[in-house]
């Protein structure tokens, strides 16, 4: 919830956007083919992951797809994000892995594509814990949190 606005996720893949003033729906998004497994949201976008493995950006006001954030996964667990970054945990290849993405889009240069993210693979320890690393190397900002 943030301000007069309420982002739900659901089991049919679905994002609702909800007005809590008039308590009527604004958007609803077809975001994944199967349960949204996580979402957080801001006054400009969305982020959403799924079950489907796939973690999109959404635009809040108009509800329209910004673009697709990570590579397929089997499944997303948690996305959070703070300014331009955004912290992926998911399922590839049959180890969970940590993905810290940069919001804007990739850049092309010649044949090559840039993308901007930093890939911690295999985080699990066995004991269900996870230490967070900012990839980015950035002193005093507080890095990103995934709280339970």
């Amino acid at each position: 919830m943030r301000g007069s606005t309420l982002v739900t996720g659901g089991s049919d893949g679905s994002v609702r956007v909800w007005s809590l003033s008039t308590y009527t729906p604004i958007h609803r998004l077809a975001a994944h083919d199967n349960s949204v497994t996580s979402l957080q949201f801001d006054d400009a976008r969305i982020v959403s992951g799924g079950s489907d493995g796939r973690v999109k950006i959404w635009d809040v006001a108009t509800g329209g797809l910004i673009r697709e954030l990570s590579q397929p996964a089997e499944a997303v667990w948690r996305v959070a994000f703070e300014s331009e970054r955004c912290v992926v945990m998911a399922s590839r290849g049959g180890r969970t892995i940590m993905e810290v993405w940069g919001f804007a889009p990739p850049r092309e240069i010649g044949d090559v594509v840039i993308e901007g993210s930093h890939s911690i693979p295999d985080v699990g320890s066995g004991d269900e814990s996870v230490e967070m690393v900012d990839a980015y190397g950035s002193e005093g900002d507080g890095g990103l949190t995934m709280d339970d």
